[in-house]
């Protein structure tokens, strides 16, 4: 479960890039739309990262372009909220 617990976070903070702080103003709604949407994509996009916060982050970023449609519209959700 550790691992599980590990990938959430990772997710999280690598969807509220491009800024590494903020993700306390993520809601807990927000957080468990990221992680639904994004698991997927991060396996098969970032499986070397996946413990590792800002490497999931960097990926994530990296990888923007080739995000499942539900997962980018949380991604850019996350950022447009990271904005404000």
């Amino acid at each position: 479960m550790r691992i599980a617990g590990s990938l959430s976070v990772a997710l999280i903070v690598g969807l509220s890039s491009p800024a590494w702080a903020g993700t306390e103003n993520l809601t807990p709604e927000f957080r468990e739309q990221a992680v639904q949407a994004c698991t997927g994509d991060a396996v098969r996009l970032c499986p070397q990262s996946l413990l590792d916060e800002e490497q999931t982050a960097a990926c994530m970023k990296r990888y923007r372009a080739q995000l499942s449609p539900g997962c980018r519209a949380v991604y850019d959700k996350g950022i447009r909220t990271q904005a404000h």
